[in-house]
């Protein structure tokens, strides 16, 4: 967590009192910033979504959002994210500081399971939908409108529940002017007819834009699109959704067909209908037309079934996990691999010294880059060896296959023509670099200085670039 973000987190803590502990931040929006934090009075994790100061200080926007979050708590849905408290602070620096208190839901959104898995099996997307249809019963059953349902605002539970969040915003959002920043009144893609053209919103409103999402689960892309949220919306007003694909069954394609006409006095009214219709679609049956005597009762809360564990099984919910700095332990890492890198280089160095490589004069020089690895055997004798110096005329006890090829090479290897029942081998690659070519950490010390000074130099180098990571 940055210095700025610490600095802020202890100036809201100071506003939002000692009820609540603040953590860390799981996410930002256009209106509002959430927090992690525990409700110290109730002993559990709560969201606390903070409005930012140009919303909080108009004053229509802030008497709407009061009416609505007030309203929430009085919500009690298995499929609406609970909200528990909302206050309102003066701030020292002249601002109203809001925030509500709601329900901390360790799942993923709708939105995000979309974009990773393209769309959703008609099973599980009908699942999805009587489950935020049931929801949308609740709130319409008190006299109150979403008008922002979409798969942003539609969480899923590691259990395959569905949850609707962010209730009441985008009614309040409608009081601030057209010219403010951040200024949204429902989702351009998932927006009705009525609300596009400004006109009276209402519970058959949510089902039209749950039928946008129902499409896009399904078919795997939106009814709509365009180059801006203008064209989009004027596509809701004016054309009718494409045809889904016939891989979906003819009851859920009328379903959603329902769902998604112009006419919101065609539509299904309100949740409770939608969540009848789609219970019947799952039962495999034709869905009821909208207003009919099938649609009198109230839809029950639709049981825990094998689509919604199926859906728990999709849904990959986010582990919140607190901000952290950069790990500064990785240099020890980088310290380890130079030191192995130098004992590496300087036994080699040391071998090659005491063999005579170092001292041979070849007439042959390569004039590009290669690897050369060396398979070698010391014959193991019972008598004290004695060290011959080698000779121009002389190699050592092994020979090496050198390649020219332009292309480093580890493949070629030589073996000591003399073994004994006790050997043993050791590999070691040597970087070969033409002696017109200024050398680097890597280089071996080339034939012309003395063998001490280079491994020195080639020591130093490499300690520095230990040094500069």
């Amino acid at each position: 967590m940055s210095q700025e973000d610490i600095t802020g987190k202890d100036r809201l803590q100071e506003l939002i009192g000692a009820d609540y502990r603040l953590q860390w931040i799981i996410g930002h929006g256009g209106m509002s910033t959430v927090w992690l934090a525990d409700d110290v009075v109730h002993d559990r994790e709560v969201a606390i979504k903070v409005l930012r100061p140009e919303f909080s200080d108009n004053r229509e926007f802030l008497s709407r959002f009061r009416n609505e979050a007030q309203a929430a708590e009085n919500i009690n849905s298995e499929h609406v994210v609970a909200t528990f408290d909302y206050r309102e602070v003066p701030d020292p620096a002249g601002h109203t500081f809001c925030f509500i208190v709601m329900e901390f839901i360790r799942g993923e959104s709708l939105a995000d399971l979309l974009e990773r898995e393209g769309g959703l099996s008609e099973e599980l997307a009908l699942d999805v939908l009587e489950q935020a249809a049931h929801g949308l019963a609740v709130i319409h059953r008190m006299n109150m409108v979403h008008r922002d349902i979409k798969p942003g605002n539609m969480l899923i539970t590691a259990n395959g529940i569905v949850k609707i969040t962010d209730f009441g915003i985008a009614k309040a959002a409608a009081a601030v002017p057209l010219t403010r920043t951040g200024m949204v009144v429902g989702t351009a893609q998932y927006v009705s007819p009525e609300q596009a053209q400004g006109k009276e919103v209402t519970s058959a409103s949510d089902i039209y834009s749950l039928g946008v999402v129902g499409y896009e689960m399904m078919a795997g892309r939106r009814p709509f699109s365009g180059d801006s949220s203008v064209s989009v919306a004027i596509a809701h007003i004016n054309q009718a959704p494409p045809q889904m694909p016939t891989s979906i069954t003819a009851q859920t394609r009328e379903l959603i067909g329902i769902a998604l006409r112009k006419d919101p006095g065609r539509r299904f009214p309100d949740g409770n209908e939608m969540a009848l219709a789609v219970s019947a679609v799952r039962l495999g049956k034709r869905p009821p037309q909208p207003r009919t005597s099938a649609m009198m009762a109230q839809a029950e809360a639709p049981s825990p079934s094998e689509s919604t564990a199926m859906l728990g099984k999709v849904a990959r919910p986010v582990t919140i996990t607190q901000e952290v700095a950069p790990n500064k332990g990785s240099g020890i890492g980088i310290g380890l691999f130079i030191a192995a890198l130098l004992a590496v280089i300087i036994g080699a160095v040391i071998y090659a010294g005491t063999t005579g490589i170092l001292f041979s004069n070849s007439p042959e020089e390569s004039t590009t880059p290669e690897t050369i690895t060396k398979t070698f055997t010391p014959t193991v004798e019972p008598s004290t060896p004695s060290w011959v110096p080698p000779t121009t005329a002389s190699r050592p006890s092994f020979s090496a296959s050198e390649t020219t090829s332009p292309h480093p090479t580890t493949s070629e290897e030589e073996t000591s023509a003399e073994t004994t029942s006790e050997e043993t081998s050791s590999t070691y690659t040597v970087p070969q670099i033409p002696t017109s070519t200024p050398r680097t950490s890597a280089s071996v010390p080339d034939e012309t200085g003395t063998p001490a000074d280079d491994l020195i130099d080639a020591v130093n180098d490499l300690l520095e670039v230990g040094g500069a990571q």
